[in-house]
């Protein structure tokens, strides 16, 4: 009749003594609104960087995202809102960061978020309770002013509040307007991203970013990292980031990291890469799998027609992937000279970082193929005959 389903999610932490009860009082409340209930288990990760309480909404969000497929709706109002927004103002989050909540954020593989009382102050709810005699259940943790939230909704807005009658209302509006602000600095960012794309990659002109006003510049490398879904670094980090990627000898090589992500410079192209949390291994033998796992990444064995490795010469022989130890030499084609791998992976354009875990392909005691290079000549594959494709898929 109204166009959806509605179904309901209590999410358990078990950090509050007496809580397990109240997965059997929302279930009542279900059963007499004939509303479906799923009660989620999560563990709440007491060693997190953020504090327990960073943790808990961490777990909680991920267990109501991964709910259903469609929307998710949240009950928060406007004194969240502004209690967010003063939070973020605090922490120095920027205006992006002060934008608070979003009244809604359409799903990316996952459910939607949907927060239809975000206008509403909190008043206004819970007169609207007592009037119709609902019940509900006070978490006590809500009270500890130990957790910043807590303390911010308990002790200074409340203060404020009295000082500045209607300040609660004029932080959500803040919040609005940063909104606002932030979606036109990510159409600023992503304009010149675009400029500055290079053709054929992922990857973007340095020497034309380095044009670029230090706030734009700034404003793009926010954009990108938010992108990646990494926490905005502080203004000290970013402004220290943009330091080293203006010096001259950037261009050599330069890899910052950022959570799960690194900001690289190589020449002139500039971008994001994961960081792989596993070393590329000394050796690993080959024997014709379709795949074999590498530095986090892993190594496939595609079957060809006429290109990558001639399939006669691998058959038989001992093979196993190496990193590189040093003095390697291959001829990639065949009126030219054997050459070194170290000049092979600078005309190849293949950073600094990466040349010690690169895959190294030995047949026979013989080095076949080197990734990022390609394959030496002599285990080419002539047309018309069967071969394999070697490719290094990272993360």
């Amino acid at each position: 009749m109204l166009g959806f389903e509605l179904a309901a999610c209590h999410v358990r932490h078990g950090l509050v003594s007496g809580s397990e009860v109240w997965a059997d009082i929302c279930l009542a409340l279900c059963d007499q609104l004939e509303v479906p209930l799923a009660v989620c288990d999560v563990q709440v990760d007491r060693r997190h960087s953020g504090g327990l309480e960073a943790a808990a909404r961490e777990a909680r969000r991920a267990a109501l995202l991964g709910f259903g497929d469609d929307w998710l709706a949240l009950a928060h109002h406007r004194d969240d809102q502004a209690e967010t927004v003063l939070f973020r103002a605090i922490r120095g989050t920027g205006v992006r960061g002060a934008g608070g909540m979003r009244a809604s954020v359409p799903g990316r593989g996952a459910a939607g978020v949907w927060r239809p009382l975000l206008d509403v102050p909190r008043h206004e709810l819970l007169a609207y309770a007592k009037a119709r005699g609902l019940a509900w259940i006070e978490d006590p943790s809500n009270a500890d002013s130990r957790f910043s939230r807590n303390f911010l909704r308990k002790d200074i807005m409340p203060a404020i509040e009295e000082r500045f009658p209607g300040a609660s209302a004029g932080l959500a509006r803040l919040g609005r307007l940063c909104g606002e602000a932030s979606v036109l600095l990510g159409d600023l960012a992503a304009g010149d991203l675009a400029a500055l794309a290079l053709p054929g990659s992922a990857r973007f002109r340095r020497t034309a970013a380095l044009q670029l006003s230090s706030p734009r510049l700034r404003n793009v490398m926010r954009h990108l990292l938010a992108g990646s879904g990494e926490a905005m670094p502080d203004e000290d980090r970013l402004r220290e980031t943009e330091r080293q990627f203006r010096l001259d000898d950037a261009d050599a090589g330069l890899r910052l990291p950022f959570g799960k992500v690194a900001l690289c410079v190589y020449r002139d192209g500039w971008w994001l890469e994961p960081l792989s949390a596993e070393a590329a291994p000394g050796s690993v033998a080959w024997s014709g799998e379709p795949s074999v796992g590498w530095a986090g990444g892993r190594v496939a064995f595609g079957v060809t027609t006429g290109e990558g490795l001639a399939a006669r010469l691998i058959a038989g022989q001992p093979c196993e992937l190496r990193c590189r130890r040093g003095g390697e030499r291959l001829r990639l084609h065949a009126h030219g000279t054997s050459r070194t791998l170290k000049n092979l992976l600078q005309e190849a354009g293949v950073p600094p970082w990466l040349r010690s875990h690169l895959p190294l392909l030995w047949i026979g005691g013989r080095l076949a193929w080197v990734g990022g290079v390609g394959v030496a000549d002599e285990f080419r594959c002539p047309p018309g005959e069967a071969g394999m494709m070697p490719v290094w898929f990272r993360l």
